[in-house]
């Protein structure tokens, strides 16, 4: 009787490698690939999250006249003096160009609710915005009619539309310890110009410290504007109006609706409004510079960035969509009172008359 000869079959270690190897090339291969297609998609998405709110910004100029106040705050000490929880001192800055919320020593009309509650209305957010009673009242923790508590609060309220869809904290909120309430996050800064201090520092050269410093509050969103459209003499496809700046990496600045800010003055920088040559600590601190930063880092919240590689997107004056490079931020273009300008300056100027150009 003859044998039968049975052979096994399967793979020999050796061939199980080369599967092995062959298949982590083509991961390796398609992995960049696919990174860029999902990279394309939310860089779509951010750009439709920036034209609605262009959109929303143009209609609210058109039902009230002028473009919204970044941040609207009031007299609130016992001297009538200063900014707002500035306590019994002197002013630390100028009046604001539109004068105070209210000239009271009242609770300030409006106080602190910031420009993107003021496009609620006009992004399909009308009942939001109709939960507050009344703006002259403290925002945190307004609570929505019949609910209590964490995200039922009016400033807990999350849209997709002001997180730009690269950021992977999208869905975070910052959280108050004890209570539990939560406020909301944003990736879009309104532009007050080149930072939110009018004031003018004598000096020379660049103005990368307290020594020089033109006057800031020349852009299109900061504490109590009231900007219109015809007050953009640069012209409104020459300006920018919002830009991108993901929240700290602690989650405490980069909130939505409701924006109090870096100096403790209320001007709302670092929360929802930020020049693009901000002094986060006050008027003689050393300004930020547009450049690439760190989900990581709590030291990238004074400047403007994006998860985007090489740059941000920017909303423009006219509603147009544009992406601009970090080299616009270090480009110097003019020179005024002998304080070197940057492109990027003279882009969130509304009125500086710097000749540049709108793109890099």
């Amino acid at each position: 009787m003859s044998k039968r000869i049975l052979r096994r079959k399967g793979f020999t270690l050796i061939e199980l490698l080369v599967v092995i190897a062959i298949i982590a090339v083509l991961i390796g291969l398609l992995l960049p690939a696919v990174q860029k297609v999902r990279e394309a998609a939310n860089r779509m998405q951010c750009q439709n999250n920036l034209k609605q709110m262009g959109i929303a910004m143009h209609a609210h100029h058109d039902t009230k006249g002028a473009l919204p106040a970044g941040v609207t705050l009031g007299k609130n000490q016992v001297s009538g003096a200063g900014w707002w929880g500035g306590g019994n001192r002197p002013p630390a800055y100028d009046n604001p160009p539109n004068g105070w919320g209210n000239a009271t020593t009242s609770y300030p009309i409006d106080g602190y609710w910031g420009y993107q509650m003021r496009l609620a209305p006009f992004l399909e957010m009308e009942n939001l915005s109709k939960a507050i009673t009344r703006f002259n009242q403290w925002p945190w923790w307004l609570m929505l009619p019949g609910m209590t508590g964490g995200t039922n609060t009016v400033v807990g309220q999350k849209f997709k539309i002001f997180s730009c869809p690269s950021d992977p904290r999208g869905s975070l909120a910052w959280v108050e310890g004890g209570s539990g309430n939560q406020h909301a996050l944003t990736s879009y800064m309104g532009v007050t110009g080149r930072d939110s201090y009018k004031e003018t520092l004598a000096g020379t050269g660049v103005p990368t410290a307290g020594a020089a410093k033109l006057a800031g509050q020349d852009g299109v969103l900061y504490v109590n504007s009231k900007v219109r459209l015809s007050d953009i003499m640069d012209g409104t496809s020459n300006t920018l109006m919002v830009g991108e700046r993901p929240p700290s990496s602690d989650l405490e600045y980069g909130w939505q609706w409701v924006a109090w800010g870096y100096d403790g003055a209320g001007f709302g920088a670092g929360d929802m409004l930020l020049g693009v040559r901000e002094r986060v600590t006050g008027i003689n601190s050393i300004p930020g510079i547009y450049r690439s930063g760190n989900l990581t880092s709590n030291v990238d919240y004074d400047h403007y960035w994006s998860l985007h590689p090489g740059g941000a997107q920017w909303l423009m004056g006219d509603g147009s969509i544009r992406y601009i490079s970090y080299a616009v931020g270090t480009n110097v273009v003019t020179t005024i009172n002998g304080i070197s300008v940057t492109l990027l300056e003279a882009l969130a100027s509304r009125s500086g008359g710097e000749a540049a150009p709108a793109s890099d």
